[in-house]
């Protein structure tokens, strides 16, 4: 009888064990920091249609061969566009392109930034607060080097498109141009 006890209570120490090893590998539940650079995305606007985008800056500039120091935070609805593909924004409503860019070569913020758009450059609106960038790179000169362009609803029509950010030399002479940055209006 005392040897089936002591199986009995193996056994059952062995189960408990097995148990509570089988819990050690379930993954704990981790709070990672939020990424600096996924901001939220743009509200689609269902009201009245925005402002048309600026004028262009980078027509006439000659282009630099060094890659922009920037980065598209949305096109449209559509976050990430460089990294998540396929990149998709809704048809029928404003599509907003946003992000940061600046002169990485002067380390300064840029004269400004063009969107373009199957080859037509839109002027965006430069220099919205992007605190993020400017403590990443240490740097608060780099405070305010956010962009933003809008285009109306009828601008895009359905089907795909293809978006590339220009980024304006600080000393206005000339831009950086981003790789082709693929997106679809559905």
């Amino acid at each position: 009888m005392t040897h089936r006890r002591l199986t009995a209570r193996a056994l059952c120490a062995c189960a408990l064990a097995a148990f509570a090893l089988a819990a050690c590998d379930k993954a704990k539940p981790r709070h990672l920091p939020p990424d600096p650079f996924a901001a939220p995305p743009p509200a689609l606007v269902d009201g009245p249609a925005p402002t048309a985008p600026g004028q262009a800056l980078s027509p006439g500039l000659s282009k630099r061969p060094e890659i922009p120091a920037f980065t598209l935070d949305h096109a449209g609805a559509a976050p990430d566009p460089l990294n998540r593909q396929p990149a998709e924004t809704p048809a029928g409503k404003p599509t907003v392109f946003d992000g940061f860019g600046f002169d990485g070569l002067a380390k300064a913020p840029a004269k400004g930034v063009d969107v373009v758009i199957d080859a037509k450059p839109y002027g965006a609106t430069y220099g919205g607060k992007r605190k993020d960038v400017a403590d990443h790179f240490n740097d608060p000169a780099l405070a305010a080097v956010g962009f933003t362009v809008t285009l109306p609803a009828a601008a895009l029509a359905s089907g795909p498109h293809t978006a590339v950010v220009r980024v304006i030399t600080a000393d206005g002479k000339g831009y950086y141009e981003s790789p082709p940055i693929a997106f679809a209006v559905k």
